[in-house]
């Protein structure tokens, strides 16, 4: 269990990495609203978790500079509820996602956040991607 951050002294990358781990890969909505300062981000997230419940987040690659932390990572979940208009299909996915990061004052002010929707798509099979001639 991690303490709760200072905001004074807590730096940018342990921030995000304690976000990911219990509010993107736990659910854990109390830490959310300690460390989520960003209102419509916080809203895209309750959407994406509601869509997949069981998501897992495993981080591949962190940097921080300054204010910034920028992450790759690899997701995986389950469709169980409404994804852009998609009712549930019960179906497993997985896929990249890239994602910058602000953190001002302790919390996440700022978030970009770049999944590879159209593997998740094609996973969910929402979308069928025609083959092409080329070899």
């Amino acid at each position: 269990m991690h303490p709760a951050p200072s905001r004074r002294t807590a730096d940018p990358r342990s921030v995000v990495e304690r976000y990911l781990e219990e509010v993107l890969n736990g659910g854990d909505q109390k830490v959310e609203r300690e460390l989520v300062a960003n209102a419509s981000f916080s809203e895209r997230l309750q959407g994406f978790r509601r869509a997949f419940p069981d998501v897992e987040v495993e981080t591949t690659l962190i940097l921080a500079e300054g204010d910034v932390v920028a992450v790759h990572s690899v997701g995986r979940g389950t469709h169980r509820g409404p994804f852009y208009g998609i009712p549930p299909t019960g179906r497993r996915w997985s896929a990249t996602c890239t994602a910058l990061y602000r953190v001002r004052d302790g919390r996440i002010a700022d978030a970009w956040v770049n999944w590879d929707r159209l593997a998740i798509l094609e996973q969910l099979e929402a979308i069928r991607v025609a083959e092409t001639g080329s070899a």
